[in-house]
C-alpha cells in the first residue's frame, strides 16, 4: 500500500508565507526600537550600539516645534558621532516606549511610537521629555533597520516644575 499524496501546493503556502513574513517582520521592527532605546540609554558607546540599528544611509532627525534642527545626522558614522556626545550630555536616561504601529511594504516600513524619558541633562537637572517617534525602516541583506528616525518632542521640562509650568527647555 503506498501513502497519500499529502504535499501542499507551493500555491497554497504563498499566503501563510507572506503572513509569516509580516508577523516576523513586524516583531523585528519592534525589537529595532527596543534596541534603539537600550542603547540611548547606556552609560557609555551610545553611538556605536546606535549606529548599528541604521541603515548606512540612515538619518536621525528632530522634528516639531520644539524640535533641534541642527542635531540632525546621516550615515552611521555621524550618528555614533551624535550620540557619543550624549554620555556627557544626558549621563542618565530611561526610556520607555508604547503605543507601537508598523506598516510594512514589502522590503519597507513605516512605524510610529510614544516615548517617555526621565533622564539628566549635564549631571544636575534631573528632566521629564516625551514625543513620538515617526520612522521609516528598511529590510537589508534579511535585516531590518532604521533609515529615517524623526522624534517630535511634546515637551523636555524639568521634572520639578512639570510641562505646564515649563514645556521646553534647551538642551545642547
Amino acid at each position: 500500500m503506498t501513502a497519500p499524496d499529502t504535499a501542499v501546493p507551493a500555491t497554497a503556502l504563498e499566503p501563510l508565507l507572506r503572513r509569516l513574513d509580516a508577523l516576523e517582520s513586524k516583531e523585528a521592527i519592534e525589537q529595532v526600537m527596543v534596541a534603539y532605546m537600550a542603547a540611548a540609554d547606556r552609560e557609555s558607546d551610545k553611538g556605536g550600539h546606535i549606529a548599528r540599528l541604521f541603515t548606512a544611509d540612515g538619518r536621525w532627525e528632530s522634528v516639531g516645534p520644539h524640535g533641534n534642527p541642527g542635531w540632525a545626522a546621516v550615515g552611521r558614522r555621524e550618528l555614533r558621532r551624535k550620540f557619543d556626545r550624549n554620555v556627557e550630555r544626558m549621563p542618565f536616561a530611561a526610556h520607555f516606549l508604547t503605543n507601537g504601529s508598523v506598516t510594512l511594504d514589502g522590503d519597507t516600513a513605516t512605524g510610529t511610537w510614544m516615548y517617555f524619558q526621565a533622564c539628566t541633562y549635564r549631571g544636575e537637572q534631573a528632566l521629564w521629555i516625551a514625543g513620538r517617534y515617526h520612522n521609516d525602516f528598511r529590510r537589508v541583506d534579511g535585516q531590518w533597520l532604521l533609515s529615517h528616525l524623526r522624534v517630535h518632542n511634546f515637551f523636555t521640562t524639568p521634572y520639578d516644575q512639570g510641562w505646564v509650568r515649563v514645556e521646553h527647555m534647551e538642551t545642547p
